[in-house]
């Protein structure tokens, strides 16, 4: 993880204690109605994106890396603000999620501009108006040519091809198995963190005397993790036929799946499919698999894939999914949460676009 710099202040501009460096840049000016100027912000911006959290202050005249004076900015903040943004999100690729436009004062109508860049990982970003990427060394941007890339970064490419795998992998694995319940639709999810490719990366900790525990799909309360091949698995069972109707695995390369059965189904007495009942408890199956990610310092970014299968295969069902037997968001994502609202509500749409009430 990236070092997280302190957040600099007036006081530590003037004594010398924040000076250009890794996590600091000094800008005299800010000029955004010039291409050339905007597109020298953006390189800045995107360096500090691809090599990890800093701060960009505009406003300050710099000698040697040090403050030698200020040229303050004054005029309407709001306004800056939100112009500021929408440069960064209209000429960055990836768009950026989290920085932070703020103003360190000098006098009630004049102030510094501190952009707070933190902690990216949807990593290569790149300036759009140039086609160009950066990394911060020091206190310059490097320019990284395209064939170095895949050397800095791993390529979106392998991580979708990976995801992919996962699914088929682990899907063939649980069949093979046949461990679970089998009498209606089945859910999918594959997950691979950035960080299955660190080959020193501990595997995950089921707890030791303590252990922890998942939260099942279908229920409140969880069970705690069980070894299997190539990882743990949490499976969450019942009485019918000694089979599962969901499993959550992690394997020790930090590659993550799970298999739920039955995630929606036809409500007896009342002939309704609970598709809206399914947006709400994936959604928190996504919160309760980010969580783990998250107490475990895995920060990503992940590559995604959602499928919901045999939709068909039960009677009861089949009504409600008349013309498919099956539904996924297509290819893997990639994405800085697994828990991301935007890919949950593509993933949502995409099954109630099939169903009886897409029509």
């Amino acid at each position: 993880m990236n070092e997280r710099a302190a957040p600099p202040t007036i006081d530590g501009i003037t004594s010398g204690l924040v000076t250009e460096g890794q996590h600091y840049e000094f800008k005299a000016r800010l000029n955004l109605d010039e291409q050339r100027g905007k597109s020298n912000f953006i390189d800045d911006v995107v360096a500090f994106l691809n090599s990890g959290p800093g701060f960009l202050v505009v406003g300050v005249h710099e000698k040697k890396g040090a403050f030698e004076r200020f040229d303050p900015l004054d005029g309407d903040r709001d306004a800056l603000q939100r112009r500021i943004t929408s440069v960064i999100q209209d000429n960055i690729e990836p768009k950026p999620l989290g920085v932070r436009v703020e103003f360190l004062d000098l006098d009630p109508s004049r102030f510094v501009l501190c952009l707070d860049l933190p902690d990216h990982r949807l990593r290569p970003y790149q300036n759009k108006i140039t086609g160009g990427f950066y990394l911060r060394t020091g206190a310059q941007n490097t320019p990284i040519p395209r064939d170095q890339l895949h050397a800095l970064f791993t390529p979106i490419e392998k991580l979708e091809a990976d995801t992919a795998k996962l699914m088929e992998r682990e899907n063939s694995a649980v069949e093979t198995r046949d461990i679970m319940q089998k009498n209606g639709a089945t859910l999918h999810i594959a997950i691979v963190p950035q960080e299955h490719y660190e080959r020193d990366r501990a595997p995950f900790d089921p707890g030791r005397g303590v252990l922890k525990r998942m939260r099942y799909y279908h229920a409140e309360d969880g069970g705690v993790y069980k070894g299997c091949e190539d990882g743990v698995e949490v499976l969450e069972k019942t009485f019918q036929e000694g089979r599962s109707i969901s499993r959550f695995f992690i394997g020790d390369d930090w590659l993550t799946h799970s298999y739920v059965s039955h995630p929606f189904a036809v409500r007896k007495g009342e002939g309704r499919l609970t598709i809206h009942e399914f947006r709400s408890a994936f959604a928190r199956y996504m919160g309760d698999i980010q969580r783990v990610f998250d107490d475990a310092g895995i920060r990503g970014p992940f590559g995604v894939l959602f499928a919901v299968k045999s939709l068909q295969r039960n009677p009861d069902l089949k009504w409600a999914f008349p013309n498919a037997g099956a539904a996924n968001i297509g290819r893997p994502i990639r994405v800085a949460r697994v828990d991301d609202p935007v890919l949950l509500d593509r993933f949502y749409d995409k099954v109630s676009s099939v169903s009886v009430y897409g029509r």
